[in-house]
């Protein structure tokens, strides 16, 4: 082989490269929306799922270490889902008595999920599967997962989730979100 055809290999090497790389980071940031989506609503289903099984109210909230809940920060720092014996109003918390069904880990670097008002801590499932909060009233609104990643476009960057009082999840990809991810 000459060092010219060598030099020719390189070049084509490169040239691929610099096509290839971006388009791979948009598959990646793409990817990680939709699994973090997919385990979300996986967690809430579960929940659902496990509270008319248990006729036990059964609480999903935003945790960091797995064992309790948090009010600070966003979802994307990780939840649970545990059976709510006590559901003490206002906020959900793991007393004494309750049982972590399932954790989930903090999601990949880049990517925010957050709720509304009435979805910015916890959702909580009641026996019959309808979402109720702490004190009874009825709780539904949206969420939002969301990349922050320059690598994807406005128009594929996120994913709502709208929870209906009814328990029922349904997700869809909002027309265009900013960079910032802001949920209205």
């Amino acid at each position: 082989m000459t060092l010219i055809e060598l030099m020719m290999g390189i070049v084509v090497t490169g040239a691929l490269l610099a096509v290839g790389v971006p388009s791979f980071q948009s598959f990646i940031a793409a990817s990680r929306i939709t699994t973090t989506n997919n385990d979300f609503v996986s967690s809430m289903a579960l929940a659902r799922s496990e509270a008319i099984r248990r006729g036990s109210r059964i609480t999903v909230c935003k945790s960091t270490n797995g064992t309790a809940c948090v009010t600070t920060g966003d979802w994307a720092q990780g939840w649970i889902v545990f059976v709510d014996i006590t559901r003490a109003p206002p906020n959900a918390a793991v007393d004494a008595g309750d049982t972590i069904v399932s954790r989930s880990p903090a999601a990949p670097a880049g990517l925010t999920i957050v709720g509304d008002t009435a979805l910015a801590n916890f959702v909580s499932f009641s026996a019959d599967g309808t979402v109720r909060d702490m004190g009874g009233a009825a709780q539904q609104g949206r969420l939002r997962v969301c990349s922050t990643s320059a690598a994807v476009g406005d128009e594929r960057r996120a994913r709502d989730i709208a929870l209906a009082t009814t328990g029922r999840l349904t997700t869809t990809p909002p027309a265009s979100v900013a960079a910032n991810c802001p949920l209205t």
